[in-house]
């Protein structure tokens, strides 16, 4: 493939310049596509932002500094005529929400495309070596993207990020179209969209019930809130990252270790503020009145029974042997999560928890499973 070129723009006046030009070809007929990849500094600092913005357009590559550029509602008003490709969309999307308050009109992303098509590897270096035979380079990928100016060999990386997508594309059409699945693909797109405009900002007073914290009692959880909010102050005065303060599973086991034993461990390395301060949040908990304790959220939906526990594995097999069949990944066709849906949701529908093409896949599998849901009630009934 052929080396191009690309535009560096850090001004309003080189955004609206490089956007009459998109607009003509636009307006023209000539493009109808674009192909959008971002990078943000969640690894290097406390408030992460998007700080780069890569675009293809019309045979063009920009690379677009929304740190410098406040102003973006020309940007987003030329995306939106135009259908957006990306790789991997959900935190670009993501980050497009929490920014803007935007999320492009017509989204497709090739990572579903690869998955849909059978593609085991779907990272697009991946792809991108499986297709045309070139390893992209990978130094970047975890580097500090708020810096300025930013060296040339991460202009590089980046830019090849959307370089690629448009020879990826033929390639992955054409696949889908092969195996009858671009309907699939289509759907799953729209889907994705919906998931993330659906996706609420997570109330930061609930934000500390990490992964694996809904086995505690409720002193432990007083405690994980406590080292939450603490490791969230100096991750702050800091400006890094929370998890480099501690990580989740470091505040887990330590939170476990109390509720054994009623002390924690920490590093001899911790001197200072640092170490009286954890100290200090530590004793807090420990005098603290019961009524303040968090509790467990209450389950929402009704308990399950035996049989119920019985239809989801049953369910999870037949969709296991037909994505086995199909040649996709399981979870293309539904997570655990929603085949338990399926089964415990009596007042809602297929539709409710699946997409077209996913029903039409599973057929007689939920057939089967309705069969069982009615002869069950009917039992019930008898």
């Amino acid at each position: 493939m052929a080396e191009l070129g690309h535009s560096w723009i850090d001004t309003e006046e080189a955004l609206r310049t490089f956007l009459d030009g998109v607009t003509k070809k636009i307006d023209a007929g000539e493009v109808d596509a674009c192909y959008i990849d971002t990078e943000a500094d969640s690894l290097h600092h406390y408030q992460e932002k998007l700080c780069l913005i890569q675009l293809g357009v019309g045979g063009q590559f920009a690379l677009i500094d929304p740190i410098a550029i406040k102003e973006m509602r020309p940007l987003i008003d030329a995306l939106d005529r135009l259908e957006i490709w990306m790789h991997g969309a959900d935190y670009d999307l993501t980050m497009f929400r929490r920014t803007y308050g935007w999320v492009p009109r017509t989204v497709r992303d090739t990572q579903i495309a690869a998955r849909l098509a059978g593609h085991r590897h779907f990272g697009l270096a991946a792809l991108v070596e499986q297709h045309f035979g070139v390893t992209m380079s990978k130094a970047s990928q975890k580097a500090d993207w708020s810096r300025r100016p930013l060296p040339e060999k991460m202009l590089t990386y980046a830019v090849d990020d959307v370089r690629w997508l448009p020879p990826l594309i033929e390639n992955l059409k054409e696949e889908l179209e092969d195996k009858g699945r671009w309907a699939w693909f289509e759907q799953s797109c729209v889907g994705l969209r919906a998931d993330v405009l659906a996706r609420p900002e997570r109330v930061r007073d609930e934000a500390w019930r990490i992964s694996g914290s809904g086995s505690l009692r409720p002193r432990g959880m007083a405690l994980l809130r406590a080292i939450w909010h603490w490791r969230d102050g100096m991750a702050a005065e800091r400006d890094v990252p929370p998890f480099r303060i501690l990580n989740n599973q470091q505040m887990l086991v330590m939170v476990e270790e109390f509720e054994r034993s009623d002390r924690v461990t920490i590093s001899d390395r911790w001197r200072g503020s640092w170490r009286e301060t954890f100290l200090d949040t530590i004793d807090a908990v420990r005098a603290s009145d019961e009524a303040t304790w968090p509790q467990r959220p209450r389950k929402q939906g009704r308990r399950t029974t035996e049989d119920d526990r019985n239809r989801i594995e049953k369910l999870c097999k037949s969709r296991d042997l037909i994505a086995e069949k199909l040649g996709i990944d399981t979870a293309l066709l539904g997570s655990r999560a929603v085949m338990e849906g399926l089964v415990l949701d009596r007042k809602g529908s297929d539709m409710d928890h699946l997409m077209p093409w996913q029903r039409e896949a599973l057929g007689d599998a939920l057939n089967l499973e309705r069969k069982m849901e009615n002869g069950c009630d009917g039992a019930k009934a008898g």
